[in-house]
């Protein structure tokens, strides 16, 4: 890779159906253009490890149905409390889960 700037869309052109995806922690410092991004373009079957928490951006993928697979110590949204589409999911059994220790 040549260039070291790129805009949202060529970032998440790089990101592909059924990638192992890392995501910030909490609601801080994510690349949510990015997110948009993916989630627009309608990438699937992707692996989610968060760092630390998942919270915003990987309840905004999950609810998106981006996500197959998460790989997480928790997955809140902060001081705004439970994650509804990751609640969701997982009680519908829909998401497969991997635990971080």
């Amino acid at each position: 890779m040549s260039k070291k700037v790129m805009t949202a869309a060529e970032a998440a052109s790089m990101i592909k159906t059924g990638m192992h995806l890392g995501v910030g922690a909490g609601m801080d410092m994510n690349p949510m253009p990015v997110i948009r991004e993916v989630i627009k373009n309608q990438i699937k079957n992707l692996t989610l490890t968060s760092v630390l928490t998942g919270g915003y951006v990987a309840d905004l993928l999950i609810g998106a149905n981006c996500v197959s697979t998460v790989q997480f110590p928790q997955i809140v949204m902060d001081e705004f409390g439970l994650a509804p589409n990751f609640s969701r999911t997982t009680k519908a059994g829909k998401l497969k889960m991997l635990e971080t220790i």
